[in-house]
């Protein structure tokens, strides 16, 4: 019997799947050709995902991949506006819009079987199935790295702190995680309680007014206008704007008080009716492979929402990850369905007080 080598055996195997495929077989060939168009976000997370995510994709797939900037909101929009036809087959949002698009039939579950990349994702980032998350960054107070931080939520309503506060705006979806604070302080009880008693926290929420300095809705401003020593603390951003700024030498950087923190989830959807849903969901799929999260985690300082990606230790300071590590800071995600239907009057509220 002839002996058969590795080398020898692979250029038989090689030879028989040529002989097996069609003529002009490629990889990935139901994809010649096809086009989508997707919603991402702005800002340098949407900048690597146009430069590095899809024409990597593009060119295994021979399909094209048309990305259109914008913020969860107008995303949102942008469904509500194409549902009749849409336009769009796979839209970023943050998890806060997921029930909302859900709600009015803008987006639809996940197709399991075609998504191999879905067997690592971390079942709290699955919501059910109508999307996934992308990147989760730790949304709490930030601080001048000149000042101790306050260890507790509670102590920023100390007169001490008179007028060297940033607070977040209303318009912008933390705005919601401090009347959580407000409300956790005033009632002593965990956020996963408190959310649901925000209505009654508002009194405590205009009893920090003396101590705020100013409203803001530019994160990475906020962060170097902290850094410069303009304000001692702000409260409450995402890590995603506050890290970048850290990692570049800057003094300024995040703590966590011990009440806890928020998960903040940037989101992929798949667009109810959308054209060519096979390309749509492949591509969601190679948003979650490890690869690209590893690059993308690495990019943003934000945590991947799947499992089994290594990272080094100088990365490990800026992301909550793996998902030990997020219940280790008290990562709270809250009833955004809940939220939703009451946000409207809890920013008019929030207005009302800070006279915005």
């Amino acid at each position: 019997m002839t002996n058969v080598t590795r080398r020898t055996f692979g250029k038989f195997a090689l030879g028989a799947t040529a002989l097996a495929a069609p003529m002009g077989f490629v990889r990935n060939g139901w994809a010649q050709g096809k086009e989508i168009q997707i919603g991402i976000w702005g800002g340098s997370q949407g900048e690597f995902v146009k430069k590095n995510i899809i024409p990597a994709f593009e060119k295994d797939f021979g399909a094209k991949v048309t990305a259109e900037e914008g913020f969860t909101l107008a995303n949102v929009g942008k469904m509500r506006a194409t549902k009749a036809n849409p336009k769009f087959s796979v839209m970023f949002i943050d998890d806060v819009a997921i029930p909302i698009c859900r709600s009015e039939g803008l987006i639809e579950q996940l197709p399991t079987a075609d998504m191999p990349a879905l067997a690592k994702l971390y079942p709290r980032f699955g919501f059910d199935g109508w999307g996934t998350a992308l990147a989760i960054s730790v949304a709490s107070m930030f601080h001048n790295t000149s000042i101790t931080p306050p260890g507790s939520y509670a102590d920023l309503w100390k007169p001490e702190y008179a007028g060297k506060l940033k607070l977040v705006s209303p318009k912008n979806t933390p705005s919601v995680f401090f009347l959580i604070v407000a409300a956790a302080v005033k009632s002593g009880k965990p956020f996963a309680e408190a959310q649901y008693l925000v209505d009654d926290s508002f009194d405590k929420v205009a009893a920090l007014k003396p101590n705020i300095m100013n409203l803001f809705d530019n994160g990475p401003q906020a962060a170097a206008e902290v850094a410069q020593g303009q304000a001692e603390i702000g409260l409450l951003e995402l890590s995603k704007y506050i890290y970048p700024y850290t990692a570049k030498g800057a003094p300024v950087t995040m703590s966590f008080p011990s009440e806890g923190s928020f998960a903040g989830n940037n989101c992929q959807v798949l667009v109810k009716g959308g054209p060519n849903r096979d390309l749509a969901v492949a591509f969601m799929n190679r948003m979650l492979e490890p690869a690209v999260q590893k690059a993308f985690s690495e990019y943003a300082l934000t945590a991947p929402p799947v499992s089994g990606i290594e990272f080094s230790k100088e990365t490990l300071k800026y992301i909550a990850y793996p998902v030990e590590e997020m219940d280790k800071r008290g990562l709270f995600t809250p009833d955004w369905e809940y939220i939703n239907a009451r946000r409207s009057s809890w920013t008019e509220k929030l207005n009302g007080i800070f006279a915005v």
